[in-house]
């Protein structure tokens, strides 16, 4: 969301390694129930919601936003907005998804307009909120013991969602076998909405957006 404005790499990941975590399988009900809890990391759509966001980027640049989120049947909408309500971002990422759909970018002011930070954003805001298409292409066990499901489309990044006893709590995206986005989500779900999701991107440009819900419908 913020890779535009960043310059240094200011976060490394352990798992932000070249290559996948390994999956012992599950199978039977235990798969299938592991899936269905998967699937309640995000919530069912249409849907419209209102965080404030907190980023911190390299040297200090740290900025407090907030954020308006809807999905629905025209894609995915979301608005950056000033703490004094001047609307900073708003962009509509059609159905279909980043890299198979058009982007609209409807009101971009510096320096929200530089570089690639519309997809970014879109990307980090799917990422977090929008459930991968289709059924997991692998559900398992982290050798630390943590239960996955994993998506993995063609052309596309690797979504791992993490359950622990309680339900979903961590999404890790992957992209040429490298970690991109960690996603943790802090406390208890409501109609797929977390009181707290924190977003930490790792390597060069690197940054984290702390985000708490205010609202949704």
């Amino acid at each position: 969301m913020m890779r535009a404005l960043a310059v240094l790499p200011v976060f490394v990941l352990c798992a932000a390694c070249a290559h996948l975590p390994t999956l012992s399988p599950l199978a039977g009900e235990d798969a299938a129930g592991a899936a269905t809890r998967c699937r309640q990391a995000f919530p069912p759509q249409p849907w419209r919601a209102t965080h404030t966001i907190i980023a911190t980027l390299p040297f200090g640049n740290n900025g407090a936003l907030l954020g308006v989120t809807a999905a629905g049947p025209e894609g995915l909408h979301a608005i950056l907005l000033s703490p004094e309500g001047i609307r900073l971002f708003e962009g509509v990422q059609a159905s279909g998804g980043p890299g198979r759909a058009s982007l609209d970018v409807r009101r971009a002011v510096p320096p929200f307009e530089r570089g690639a930070f519309a997809a970014s954003l879109m990307a980090d805001v799917g990422n977090a909120f929008l459930s991968p298409p289709g059924a997991p292409v692998a559900i398992g066990k982290y050798a630390s013991g943590e239960t996955i499901c994993r998506w993995s489309p063609p052309g596309g990044e690797t979504t791992d969602v993490e359950l622990d006893a309680s339900g979903p709590r961590r999404i890790r995206t992957f992209r040429n076998l490298h970690m991109t986005r960690q996603i943790e989500l802090l406390g208890d779900a409501q109609a797929g909405f977390f009181p707290g999701v924190r977003l930490v991107v790792p390597g060069v440009g690197g940054y984290v957006l702390d985000m708490q819900l205010v609202d949704h419908e």
